[in-house]
């Protein structure tokens, strides 16, 4: 019996992709889950084929409604569907020419789905849970520091909270120079040293491509190397591989989220720009982070060309890497003599700096959004009404043909158009200054996102310290236990500590840009209506020569 389905929600495709329209509570016939990136292809009732998104439906599974007489499941409610969706087979040198959709196909990679399921990366050289080796540490005993930094968090399920304990170890992984993170001291505390050839990167071109014989369309952009010229082609799921690989090795850096995918209209030409212009905001961000910028996984994704071997050789050593998660710690090398208890307060200030950031932010997003409501809406009619009746006056004068009326006739209909052509102004000025304040703003509240985590695994690791302190004064543990603890949660701190003065630095040079320019094109705007007043006040003079 063929599969059904019944959509969850309202799909309105793009037919000339091969996609289907249908809407919610309707039910399609499905005929193939193997089409790959989440999409299969079905049947609706009256015989229209395509393409729709396995996340917009939920499997009706006849079997059980014939055998036991259960209905399908309410809507909202979803039987599982294929945890993993099969590769396309292809034949002859069609299967080279989508090497780029070959990213899950290792069974034993990890994805952003096999992670999901597998947080905790089960290699021999890293132990989140400590079991398959033995340790110099012997917090196994009876007085162990509890496990009580919020066990659903990444940095826990990396093994994080494990290395600070001493469950884990790195010591049969090969780490070079170029493996390493280097934080130094500074005036103003632990930084990450600077990329010593930092570069940016140019996202342009984005052109619509298909496959599958046009079943399957996509977007892929350019992506430029300013520093080595190296011009690459990908596509979004390709940045989301990117970001699922940083996340994973990274998990106390702040990996700025990627802008969200859209299914309806995702191939519009507003739509398009705009999304090339937040993924070049993403690929910068992330090109200036001193670590990040340096990493393989990056300089693979920057620098591999078409080359089928090339990419999926590197894509293996990249999902393969041990030094993600937990062993990231044993390559960062930093200044001793941290004091934890200040330390805990900094990054508890920067805490509370960033919660009311954040709402502040919130607030004046809030607000430009609705400015641009209004400047497309009541202030555009407005000025518009103005000028009409402005100029309906201007209409009245002209019954009188009279040589002395006609400057003022003249006039005061070209103020009627003055007052029409503000309100055009107002309509478009929202992309010049308002919209670009509000990209920006949305970058950073996306970045704030990330840090209250930061904040909180923090304030838990230095707290295991003074539990240790606490348990050496009532003999449950050694001073060199007490030491070592001591001395991974100085690592964890200062990773943390030069993340928070990485990001104020990069605040700082942000938003004098972002204010700069939105209060520049807040100026040319208002320039442009005094220049327009101005030409409407001068032919009242009589000198409308020059302005008719």
């Amino acid at each position: 019996m063929a599969l059904r389905a019944r959509l969850l929600y309202d799909f309105e495709g793009d037919a000339s992709a091969g996609e289907l329209f249908v809407t919610e509570g309707e039910v399609v016939t499905v005929l193939r889950q193997d089409i790959g990136d989440g999409w299969w292809e079905g049947e609706t009732s009256n015989k229209t084929r395509g393409l729709f998104p396995e996340s917009y439906v939920e499997v009706i599974d006849d079997t059980k409604a014939m055998d036991g007489g259960f209905s399908a499941p309410p809507a909202g409610r979803r039987l599982s569907v294929p945890a993993a969706v099969p590769q396309v087979q292809l034949d002859g040198n069609a299967a080279d020419e989508n090497w780029d959709d070959d990213w899950k196909e290792d069974s034993g990679d990890n994805s952003r789905r096999s992670s999901a399921a597998s947080p905790q990366r089960d290699v021999n050289t890293l132990s989140p849970s400590g079991r398959q080796r033995t340790s110099s540490s012997s917090l196994g005993r009876a007085g162990t520091i509890r496990k009580n930094i919020n066990r659903f968090s990444s940095f826990v399920k990396s093994g994080g909270e494990s290395y600070i304990l001493g469950t884990v170890s790195c010591k049969k992984v090969r780490i070079t120079d170029s493996d390493m993170a280097v934080v130094v001291n500074t005036d103003d505390g632990p930084q990450w040293a600077p990329n010593p050839n930092p570069y940016e990167c140019l996202v342009t071109e984005p052109k619509k491509m298909s496959k599958f014989k046009g079943m399957k369309s996509f977007i892929a952009y350019h992506i430029r190397n300013l520093n080595t010229g190296i011009l690459v082609s990908r596509r979004y799921k390709h940045f989301d591989w990117l970001h699922d690989r940083l996340m994973e090795k990274y998990t106390l850096l702040s990996i700025p989220p990627l802008p969200d995918k859209q299914y309806a209209g995702r191939y519009g030409e507003e739509f398009v720009e705009k999304r090339r212009e937040k993924l070049q905001m993403w690929m910068n961000r992330v090109a200036r982070h001193p670590v990040v910028s340096q990493c393989q996984v990056l300089n693979h994704f920057l620098c591999c060309g078409d080359n089928e071997k090339d990419w999926k050789g590197g894509k293996r050593r990249a999902e393969k890497d041990d030094l993600v998660g937990a062993a990231f710690f044993f390559t960062v090398q930093h200044p001793e003599g941290l004091v934890l208890e200040t330390s805990d307060q900094h990054v508890e200030q920067f805490g509370k700096f960033t919660r009311v950031m954040d709402e502040s932010l919130t607030s004046i997003k809030d607000k430009m959004a609705s400015h641009c409501e209004k400047c497309s809406g009541p202030f555009k009619r407005e000025f518009e009404r103005i000028g009409a009746s402005i100029t309906n006056l201007g209409e009245c004068f002209a019954e009188d043909e009279s040589s002395y009326a006609e400057t003022l006739t003249a006039a005061v209909k070209h103020t009627g158009l003055t007052y029409h052509d503000i309100g055009q102004l107002y309509e478009e000025q929202p992309k010049h200054d308002l919209l670009p304040l509000i990209d920006g703003i949305k970058e950073y509240l996306g970045l704030l996102s990330t840090f209250p985590d930061l904040v909180q695994i923090h304030k838990g690791a230095v707290d295991k310290v003074r539990e240790g302190k606490k348990m050496l004064d009532e003999g449950k543990m050694t001073d060199s236990e007490l030491t070592d603890v001591t001395t991974r949660t100085d690592t964890i701190s200062s990773v943390i500590l030069a993340e928070v003065h990485h990001f104020q630095r990069e605040r700082v040079v942000d938003f004098k840009q972002l204010m700069k320019s939105f209060l520049q094109e807040q100026v040319n705007f208002h320039q442009k209506v005094i220049e327009k007043l101005n030409k409407s006040l001068a032919m009242y003079d009589g000198s409308c020569s020059a302005f008719v």
